[in-house]
């Protein structure tokens, strides 16, 4: 017999299967409990025993069905479909393997789990987010994978004889009985979570890949009733003055950047530039906030003043896909030239497929700047000056029309790294130093931008808004960067609006990035004519009403802004939260056993209904219902 033969011999009928299978699959649940056990001392590091032992019971529970999984189906077969099953188990328990440790590493670095959704966008995305990948690639990270793999491949064969002869006595009838029903409660187990903790995160990775659509569906009414479907057409822009002197706008919207509320005490000012504007020149309400914190989104809310598709799909760069008419459009018909500038590169998030929906007739991304003299940003940008140039060339040309400039910055976006800056030290904290540092140049680049047209002589003639995007969570409620930041510190932004032809105005209450659209027509000299509903302007003496808010991932979390009070709805995860963001602006004291039942519970279904609405209303111009 050939060597060939004799391989493929030794492939058809393997050898010591138990001891190769119990090799093969009790390291890999061991480290998944381990895993578990180090996120518990990363998030929850003043847990009890009890509280430990809730947490990791999903990680125990599945780890062992898994064990038994794999060796029963060995056992209750024979022949060829034994060999296959045996070769089945290596393949999904490498593949569970690689799921839990890339779980693990995404979860310590942004405090939630990995979903199908998220892992659909990395697909998506891969060419843009390489370099994201790259900057979480760690040496734990790299030796977890090793071992996962070498655990799966090269262990069970090298040691598969010592297994073996540790499993002597074959299993009797009844202990596989035994063993089967052993292994469906631990599958029923392996669902469940104590009522005071977060499935998100205490189940194990795969138990929360499975249930997430499940929990997502049970989170949402079957039905909610009639949705009315949006008009664009029906809206435009009316002077109210028609020989009055056009107001050029001038849109900034600052990447990742959380309101100076939220810092936490610092050696000395982060944005002092934001700060003085908003003391001396700047409309502004009391609590500015965003509506989703994820960057598409929230220019659809401030460009277009409707709540933004609220998918992880990046809709709004389909063609036809909003049911809005934009602030590019409608100015553009009144005369408006309307241009878009950013600092990242142009693919990320089809950006411009989205602006295009916008409006806006001109798009500049920083793939079509000079890139001499400048610095890189994060891993798909450059510092934010580079725009200056190009921007003071297209004013200089086209600064005689009225116009509308947009400018997205992206120096704060995650991983904070700016090339060639010197660092001031806000704060110990190495991580939440580097985004403060960044935060800080994009605050410069607003002075600068503002110094710009003081230089060129259009800044009495300008209405500035300058805006976040979304915040940026730094694991004050354990949660990390912003997508799912529900908490202030991913949801409260810089808000100024500066009529130079107006004192400085701070407004009562709270207002989101939707109040953008109808201030701006207002203040140049425009009333905002819709059958669609928008939001009060800033300026009209009109109350903003309740604010809603949502996470990027759907069924995850919700809030409600009503008075001084902020809803937290997680959707059957854990129970819901109450915070006075007055009295607690950290929100640290959660009043929920203190409040009605029955208005948080209100304050849930009003929650949910929003987002079913706006889910319908899209749809219902989509054609889709």
């Amino acid at each position: 017999m050939s060597t060939t033969e004799k391989i493929l011999d030794r492939l058809r009928r393997p050898r010591h299967v138990w001891g190769r299978l119990v090799l093969l699959l009790v390291p890999i649940a061991v480290m998944g409990v381990w895993l578990k056990l180090l996120r518990i001392g990363a998030f929850y590091s003043d847990s009890g025993p009890l509280e430990v032992a809730a947490k990791v019971s999903s990680d125990v529970a599945f780890g062992a069905a898994w064990v038994l999984l794999w060796l029963l189906a060995c056992y209750f077969t024979r022949g060829r479909l034994r060999t296959t099953l045996f070769y089945l188990a290596h393949v999904a328990t490498l593949a569970f393997g690689l799921l839990t440790v890339i779980n693990h590493e995404y979860m310590i670095r942004t405090g939630t789990p990995l979903t199908l959704a998220k892992m659909a966008f990395a697909i998506s995305e891969g060419e843009q987010l390489g370099g994201l990948f790259g900057s979480q690639i760690t040496a734990s990270a790299v030796a977890l994978i090793v071992f996962v793999v070498l655990a799966t491949t090269v262990l069970p064969t090298v040691l598969g004889s010592l297994g073996s002869r540790l499993i002597r006595r074959r299993p009797t009838r009844r202990v596989k009985v035994v063993a089967a029903t052993a292994f469906v409660l631990l599958l029923v187990a392996s669902t469940w979570t104590a009522p005071t903790s977060s499935a998100a995160f205490s189940l194990s990775a795969p138990v929360q890949l499975a249930l997430s659509p499940v929990r997502e569906a049970q989170a949402y009414p079957a039905a909610l009733g009639d949705s009315p479907t949006p008009d664009p057409d029906s809206t435009r822009l009316v002077a109210r003055d028609a020989s009055a002197e056009q107001k050029n706008v001038v849109v900034i919207t600052l990447e990742s950047q959380r309101d100076s509320s939220t810092f936490p005490e610092t050696s000395e000012p982060v944005t002092p530039i934001l700060d003085a504007l908003k003391e001396d020149v700047a409309i502004a309400p009391e609590r500015g906030y965003t509506v989703l914190p994820h960057t598409s989104k929230a220019l659809t809310s401030v460009y277009c003043g409707q709540t933004p598709p609220l998918d992880n799909q990046n809709s709004e760069a389909d063609p036809g896909s909003l049911p809005m008419r934009c602030l590019p459009e409608l100015l553009a018909e009144q005369g408006y030239h309307t241009t878009f500038y950013q600092s990242a590169t142009e693919n990320f998030e089809r950006r411009r497929g989205t602006v295009t929906n916008f409006g806006f007739e001109e798009f500049t991304p920083v793939d079509e700047m000079d890139t001499a003299g400048y610095h890189k940003a994060g891993y798909f940008g450059w510092e934010d000056d580079i725009m200056l140039a190009p921007q003071r060339e297209w004013l200089q040309a086209n600064g005689d029309e009225p116009f509308l400039m947009g400018m997205l910055t992206v120096t704060a976006h995650h991983d904070y790294n700016l090339d060639g800056w010197d660092t001031i030290d806000f704060v110990d904290d190495p991580l939440l130093n580097k985004y403060l540092n960044v935060v800080h140049y994009q605050d410069q680049f607003v002075g600068k931008v503002l110094d710009m047209f003081k230089d060129l002589g259009l800044y009495d003639d300008t209405i500035f808004v300058i805006t976040g995007d979304h915040g940026e969570g730094f694991g004050e409620h354990r949660i990390y960067q912003h997508d799912d930041t529900i908490y202030d510190e991913g949801l409260r932004i810089p808000y100024l609006i500066i009529d130079p032809s107006r004192d400085a105005q701070t407004v009562d209450g709270a207002a989101n990035q939707l109040a953008v659209v109808p201030t701006v027509a207002d203040l140049a000299g425009f009333d905002l004519v819709s059958n669609d509903e928008y939001r009060p302007s800033l300026v009209s003496g009109e109350e903003q009403g309740t604010l809603f808010a949502t996470c990027y991932a759907r069924g995850k979390c919700a809030a409600t802004f009503t008075g001084d009070y902020k809803v937290i709805h997680h959707f059957g995860d854990r129970r819901d939260e109450v915070y006075n963001l007055v009295e607690d602006p950290y929100e640290l004291n959660d009043l929920a056993a203190e409040m009605d039942s029955e208005w948080i519970a209100e304050q849930a279904d009003a929650a949910v209904a929003w987002y079913l609405t706006t889910e319908h209303a899209y749809a219902n111009f989509r054609g889709e219902e």
